[in-house]
């Protein structure tokens, strides 16, 4: 696929699904995830070792499940916006709460869709990425990352932040668009929204990607004199 810029410039986007990586033009560039992941690593040891390994893969095999089904179902959802009898889960469905919060929370904001699943290219900070939906809610261009995790964790801020920054150069747009985290739990059913302003923290994203950088290079050893 490819990335056109507002300003006419393009770029050809080769994604490996299972690499879950991305090449620009033929080259590799880092994924927004990694970058982040590199600064705030997922550390689960202490609570896999309290549950057992077979209890812990049983638990995180499902919510895995249920978060790619949860995404699946919605990316189809905004593809069919114009027609709205769109199977629902069914009651018995495991992802049948995190679907029902996120219909709960579209009819109480009424967001106008804009693209769901939207590859980007940073070409300036030369990174990658796939924004889970973009939209405008009262008239403000929103980048929307859904999430069926436990709570809202802090690094979530520095995906959206930077998805937010890649698509603000793409489309040229002079406000950046705001950053919002919608997690759809998958228990109870009910949704949980943080909205905030991503240009804020766009400077902490960089040093994401210094840290990373320096994590790769090989430290040479200095002689004592």
């Amino acid at each position: 696929m490819f990335i056109t810029y507002k300003n006419g410039k393009e770029y050809k986007l080769d994604y490996d699904d299972d690499a879950h990586s991305y090449k620009v033009d033929g080259v590799k560039v880092p994924s927004v995830t990694r970058i982040v992941d590199a600064c705030f690593p997922k550390n689960l040891t202490e609570w896999a070792v309290s549950v057992g390994e077979e209890e812990y893969r049983r638990i995180t095999d499902e919510a895995l499940d249920i978060g790619n089904q949860t995404h699946k179902w919605i990316e189809k959802y905004i593809k069919l916006w114009w027609f709205r009898g769109y199977q629902t889960p069914k009651t018995g469905d495991k992802f049948f709460n995190s679907v029902s919060s996120f219909l709960e929370w579209e009819e109480k904001f009424k967001p106008e869709w804009l693209y769901e699943e939207r590859k980007v290219y940073c070409d300036k900070y030369k990174y990658a990425g796939t924004v889970d939906a973009v939209a405008k809610i009262n008239g403000r261009v929103c980048v929307i990352d859904f999430k069926t995790s436990k709570k809202i964790y802090k690094p979530y801020h520095l995906q959206v932040t930077a998805y937010a920054q890649a698509i603000k150069r793409i489309d040229r747009l002079r406000q950046w668009p705001l950053g919002i985290i919608l997690r759809l739990d998958k228990e109870t059913g009910e949704f949980q929204q943080k909205v905030f302003e991503p240009k804020d923290h766009f400077k902490t994203f960089i040093k994401c990607m210094e840290l990373r950088q320096w994590s790769s290079l090989r430290i040479k050893e200095a002689n004592i004199v």
